[in-house]
């Protein structure tokens, strides 16, 4: 009978993968927290909206990689 191997995180590749896509997010998200003050201060409600996409985009990819980190659920 063979034992399941444990699981012992990322690989470097996943991890450099995921750097990657961090580097992109924030550049991103730095644009568009920008672009939400800006909405916001000339009055412009959806600026609130951007600004809440962009906190529940940001949350789901922290839970996503805190996930990734510590292995399965």
């Amino acid at each position: 009978m063979s034992r399941p191997e444990p699981h012992v995180g990322w690989t470097v590749e996943q991890r450099a993968a995921v750097k990657r896509y961090l580097q992109f997010a924030a550049a991103f998200g730095f644009v568009g927290i920008v672009l939400s003050v800006f909405l916001i201060a000339s009055g412009n409600s959806g600026g609130w909206a951007l600004l809440g996409i962009i906190g529940c985009v940001s949350v789901t990819g922290w839970f996503f990689i805190r996930r990734g980190k510590n292995g399965p659920a």
